[in-house]
């Protein structure tokens, strides 16, 4: 039986959420999609500050509330689909899981809210495969200074910041959330121009360096 909530079916959302394809140079590409990857990280770091604020990475009872470790792996989900030949990318670059399952399987009492946090996780760019390649060399699909563990390093200090800071009903959060951002953006995007500069260098060599 298909999953869903109000917002619709699994099935119906893969129909629904196509993506258009970027075009461009292979810096435009990689701009564009970088855009749309910083706009979802910033609403998943919402998300993860609040989720943890409200306690549902804790253990659930009967056992201590203490908070369940957070680990970054690949992508689990993806709702949205690449048109012709091309890759569907992702934005974000991987999935936060919360123990064994997925942070957005820790909301309990809202599908409509799980549903929500799953497509930003799940959320692609349409792109050429020469870009995608080197999107998913920057991802983690392979060794050192990768994006994944930039965007994990961001969501897990959302998540510690948001265990324990007092919303101030006149300032909001938004501060906070823009400060842990910038340990992503700071750090991503050199690897992410590192990537692309790999990839470029493979196409005028002939072949892998």
């Amino acid at each position: 039986m298909a999953r869903g909530s109000s917002l619709g079916t699994q099935y119906r959302l893969q129909r629904l959420l196509t993506q258009d394809r970027i075009t461009g140079t292979l810096e435009e590409v990689a701009a564009a999609h970088e855009t749309n990857r910083q706009n979802t990280i910033k609403e998943i770091l919402v998300h993860m500050f609040l989720m943890s604020k409200f306690g549902l990475f804790n253990q659930e009872p009967p056992g201590p509330p203490v908070r369940i470790a957070l680990s970054v792996q690949g992508a689990e989900n993806q709702y949205f689909w690449s048109t012709g030949g091309d890759n569907a990318a992702h934005c974000a670059p991987g999935q936060i899981y919360c123990g064994s399952e997925t942070v957005q399987k820790r909301i309990k009492t809202n599908e409509d809210l799980e549903m929500i946090v799953e497509c930003l996780f799940s959320k692609t760019d349409g792109i050429e495969l020469r870009f995608n390649a080197a999107d998913s060399s920057a991802e983690g699909h392979g060794s050192g200074n990768r994006l994944r563990r930039v965007f994990g390093a961001a969501c897990f200090e959302a998540a510690r910041v948001g265990e324990f800071t007092r919303i101030n009903p006149q300032i909001g959060f938004s501060h906070v959330i823009e400060r842990i951002f910038r340990i992503y953006q700071q750090e991503g995007v050199q690897v992410i121009d590192l990537a692309i500069m790999a990839e470029r260098g493979e196409g005028v060599g002939g072949g892998p360096a």
